[in-house]
């Protein structure tokens, strides 16, 4: 085996709830909201039904091939030559889902941050970082996850100085328009939530065995409390016209002021968001090296680290001009092309697999 590392569950749910979030979090309001205005805080209610979807056909099939990673199985699954082509896909997948993790990190500490630095110094510093952290192997990914993650949900608290500025009747009227609406903004987060099939590549490695399904359950209703909280404060602050900006959440926590003398928590907040994208950047890195190696039967998956790390960063500015088509991307082709991958795909796999045991029972 490739990585010989092992993690605990708990160290899992520190890995995966930023791995889904980090990005989403400052995005995903204004998007959602787009469509569901005042019922947007529903939307992570219904797209959270993905997430659970994704864990559940994930956990099936890690069931059915405990020591496997999907680049192993799906090659037992489809056979050797439509397997192989498979995880030729996913790991192009999982590159081009990290260039736009990386685009929008560097992107939104330019235009918020620091506006005078080109935004490829960030893209290169996290990349760097982040390659570090995966040389060292899965198990220096979760302990820094467990740092990383702890410091992020905490600082997510500065949000509860809102709370003498809530006005809960922007939340009115309740379906005004029906669910259609309420269904479309949920269509954006079933996006992040389908990421939950990062769990796959992460199961063959829990020092527990029986625990990966709970946890995996547990991590998806944290995703979707975190992102309910957040809905929450963006429209009770802003009401719709939350809409209108990039970054809502980073917008209110600007608005934060203690005694008149306590403010800038938005640096505090950045700060903890760039920790929550090394981590989300960590673990897209990590399963990308490991597919490769896997694929190309590599000794091990270090030594194409930093040339995929390379590749990353020119990759970030190939397919995305500027911003504008950022947001369109995520708007109107992220949701049916994540789902695609990340949940139906799995679940055509874990038919076949199953059709193919109940076949070769019958014999």
């Amino acid at each position: 085996m490739l990585e010989k590392g092992k993690i605990s569950t708990l160290q899992m749910e520190f890995m995966i709830i930023p791995a889904i979030i980090a990005t989403g979090v400052l995005s995903i309001p204004s998007i959602s909201g787009k469509y569901a205005r005042h019922d947007m805080w529903m939307t992570p209610i219904v797209g959270s039904i993905i997430g659970f979807i994704t864990v559940y056909i994930v956990w099936k099939l890690h069931q059915l091939f405990p020591k496997l990673t999907p680049f192993q199985y799906s090659e037992k699954i489809l056979g050797k030559v439509v397997g192989r082509i498979f995880s030729l896909f996913l790991i192009f997948f999982f590159l081009h889902d990290t260039g736009i993790v990386i685009r929008q990190y560097s992107d939104f500490i330019t235009s918020n941050v620091m506006r005078e630095t080109p935004s490829v110094v960030f893209s290169i510093s996290i990349t760097f970082v982040s390659a570090l952290a995966v040389r060292g192997g899965i198990e220096v990914i979760a302990r820094s996850a467990v740092i990383c993650t702890t410091i992020f949900l905490c600082v997510s608290l500065v949000l509860l100085l809102l709370i003498k500025d809530v006005e809960v009747s922007y939340m009115l009227p309740i379906l005004e328009d029906g669910l259609l609406p309420v269904m479309k903004g949920a269509l954006v987060h079933t996006a992040w939530f389908s990421e939950f099939f990062l769990l796959a590549f992460i199961y063959p490695f829990i020092n527990t065995r029986g625990k990966g399904l709970k946890s995996g359950m547990k991590a998806s209703l944290y995703v979707m409390l975190l992102l309910l909280y957040f809905h929450l404060f963006v429209l009770t602050i802003l009401e719709v016209s939350a809409v209108n900006q990039l970054y809502p959440v980073h917008s209110i926590i600007r608005s934060i002021s203690v005694f008149g003398f306590f403010e800038n928590f938005e640096i505090i907040i950045t700060a903890s968001w760039v920790l929550g994208n090394f981590i989300k950047v960590s673990v897209f890195l990590y399963v990308a090296n490991l597919g490769i190696a896997q694929l190309f039967g590599l000794s091990n998956y270090q030594i194409t680290v930093f040339p995929l790390s390379l590749l990353l960063v020119l990759l970030s500015y190939w397919d995305i001009p500027n911003i504008v088509g950022l947001v369109d991307f995520l708007t109107k082709i992220q949701p049916f092309y994540f789902i695609l991958v990340q949940t139906v795909f799995p679940l055509f796999l874990l038919i076949i697999a199953f059709a193919r045991r109940k076949r070769s029972e019958s014999r």
